[in-house]
Parts: C-alpha cells; structure tokens; sequence
C-alpha cells in the first residue's frame, strides 16, 4: 500500500497547523494549538497584550459607530465607506469572538484531525493534496483581504493629493474632517493602526476556520483512501482465513474513523454554525452596500478598484467558506462507495455472512448526507455560494 502511512502521528499535517496556529496566534488569536506554542512566560504577558488589544478594538468599533450621530456634513462617498464600515466591523469582530469563546472545542477537533486519526491511518498523498491546497487558499484570500485595506488607504492619500483635505480613511466620532490640528492627525493615525490590528483579527479568524473545513474535507478523502485500500489484503500471501480475519479487523479500524470523523464534523457544525450564517448576512449586506456606493459617488480609477477589490475579497472568503464546506459534503458522499469497495466479496463462508451485515450497516450510516449549513436552513455548497451572490444583485435590484 505504497504512499500510505500507519501509525505515525508525527505528520507533515502536524507541522503545517502548528505553523498556521504560530501565525494567527501572533495576528490576535488565541492559542488553538495542541500545545504551547512559545515559553509560557511569554504567552502570559502576549495574552495580556491581546486582551489589551480586544479592549482597544471595542473603542475603535464604538467611535465608528459614533460618528453617524456626530458626523453630519459628509459627501455621498463618505457617507458610502461610514455605513460600508459601520456594519461590516460589528458583524466581524464578532466572528472574531465566536471563534474565541469556542477555544477549547477547536483544540479537539483540530487535536483529533491533525494528529490522534492520523495516528491510525494516514494517506501521504492526500496529506500532500491538503497542505498545498491549503498554501494556495490562504494566500489568495490574505492577499485579497490586504488588499482591500490597502487600496482604501492609497483613495484617501490621493484625496488629499487632489484636493487638499485631511487624510481621513475612517469616519470617528471625533475629530472632525477637516481638523487640521496635531491632536486629530495624533488621534487619526492612533485609530488607523488600531484598523490594522482588527483587520489582522479577522484574517486569523478567516485563516482557522477555512483551514478547519479543509482538514476536515480531506480526512473524508483520508477515508475513502482507507477503505479502497484495505481491498489489498486479498492480495497478500496467507491463508484464505487470515485474510478473512485481518479483513475484518481492519474494517473495524475503518469504522471507528468514520465515528471519529463524524464526531468532529458535529463540533466544526458547532464551532462554525454562527460564522457560517453571520458570513452569509455579512456578504449579501456588504456587496448591496458596494453596489450602491458605485451608483451614488464618483467613479474615480481608486473609487473602482478599491470597490471591486473589496468585493472580492467578500466574495472569495464566503466562497472558501462554502467551497470547502461543500467539499466536506461531497467526499463524505464518496464513502459508502468506498466501503463497498473494500474487498468484502472476497470473503467467504460463514465470516461473508457476518462481514456483509458489518459493511451494509456501515454503509447505510455512510449514505446520510454530511451538511454543513448557515442559518439553520441554507446547505453550503457550490449552488448555494451562486445563489447567494445572485441574492446580493436581486436585492440591491429592489432597493435601487
């Protein structure tokens, strides 16, 4: 069974989530890691810092939202980017503190699928498919999510190129527009960084939960390699007895990881349920809000690019989000076929009696559909990542 690997919990899987755990631990997230990840000492006075932080983002949220009682003579493009951020930060940071307050329960699910099933059975060319779909995903959707704040940072700069204003990329309760003074520039670049720091939360948070799902979609595949695997013990030079018997054990093994697997795809449910249905709201409001904001301001090259740039980064977070969600869905459909596949006719006797009856139940669990869903009723798949695009124009449609 070439490429495939038993009883090694030492994985390349192990060593990759430990270096994603490392990075969004020092983006603002909490330890979810199997392990301490730096000296304790030193993870004491950083989680402090983060606290610290939290509290600091809170300000940053409240002032935002301030600012529409305090903040009246505004141009149709600030008025746009108030209401563009004034619900989507909300709405983000508390994803963020979803993910958090569910920090122990993620450590076992990611404890069970990174390291304990890859103790048992570990296929070393699906392990291989995961950590570069993995590569390629985080990097497209960091590089997006960087980009949108980056591009709403070079508007405002041009702004006050073209037309002499203040540099204002976030709309606070204070200070005013155009004050000039040291305080509010002071005040200005204090809350700028402080947008950094709660953008560099969120991106953790995206980074945790989309690295999840995929773990999870490729343990299915991990499953499905061990059950069209376990078809070769057949093949190997022992009695007709001994295959039976081996057979049948390792079927056994073969049942208490899709158990295990199961378990864990109920705690993703769990951990994930209110990302899922806030990501769903989150898109459809936010890409209504974009679309408006190129209808009623001006049309500038940096207006244009940084709309579409935001949009795609809406659009490819609650893509990944439901891509690999789907995923989880069409490789857990794929295992009853496996198990029918694993070599059970071979067997022979009265053991093909009892051994059919193990397989036909296993498969009848197998057959249940695994969804993931947002808000309770909406499957995520790949037709309802369409749908819920097309959902974003009809609305802006009716309101417009």
């Amino acid at each position: 069974m070439d490429g495939r690997n038993y009883g090694n919990g030492a994985s390349k899987t192990k060593n990759f989530f430990y270096k994603i755990n490392l990075i969004i631990y020092f983006m603002g997230m909490p330890n979810f890691w199997i392990e301490n990840l730096l000296p304790k000492k030193f993870e004491k006075y950083y989680n402090i810092y983060n606290i610290i932080n939290n509290g600091l983002i809170f300000i940053f949220i409240s002032a935002e939202l301030a600012g529409f009682y305090t903040q009246t003579n505004l141009t149709e493009k600030q008025k746009s980017e108030q209401l563009l951020y004034g619900l989507s930060h909300p709405i983000l940071f508390t994803f963020y503190l979803v993910m958090t307050s569910h920090k122990h329960k993620a450590k076992d699910v990611m404890y069970d699928l990174v390291v304990e099933l890859k103790k048992i059975y570990n296929d070393l060319e699906v392990e291989q498919q995961m950590i570069s779909k993995l590569k390629s995903t985080l990097t497209a959707l960091v590089s997006f999510c960087v980009m949108s704040v980056v591009f709403y940072t070079f508007d405002a700069i041009l702004l006050v190129i073209r037309t002499g204003t203040c540099f204002n990329v976030l709309i606070l309760v204070w200070p005013d527009l155009d004050d000039r003074s040291n305080m509010a520039y002071l005040v200005r670049f204090v809350f700028y960084i402080f947008w950094w720091i709660f953008c560099s939360r969120v991106f953790a948070m995206y980074i945790l939960v989309i690295s999840v799902l995929t773990c999870l979609s490729h343990q299915y595949k991990n499953l499905l390699s061990y059950f069209y695997g376990i078809s070769e013990i057949f093949e190997e030079g022992i009695s007709q007895e001994e295959k039976e018997k081996k057979y049948e054990e390792a079927f056994r093994v073969g049942i208490k990881l899709h158990v295990n697997t199961l378990r864990c795809t109920d705690d993703c449910r769990a951990i994930c349920r209110g990302v899922f249905s806030g990501q769903i709201i989150f898109n459809i409001t936010l890409l209504v809000v974009l679309l408006s904001q190129l209808v009623s301001t001006e049309r500038t090259i940096m207006n244009l690019i940084a709309a579409g740039i935001t949009a795609t980064a809406i659009l490819v977070s609650t893509g990944f989000f439901m891509w690999n969600a789907g995923d989880v869905t069409i490789e857990a459909s794929n295992l009853a076929t496996a198990m029918y596949f694993s070599g059970w006719y071979n067997c022979m006797g009265s053991s093909s009696v009892r051994i059919r009856k193990m397989v036909m139940l296993s498969m009848m669990i197998a057959q249940k559909p695994v969804l993931m869903k947002g808000l309770g009723v909406i499957v995520l798949s790949y037709e309802s990542y369409v749908t819920i695009v097309k959902s974003s124009y009809s609305a802006f449609s009716v309101i417009y």
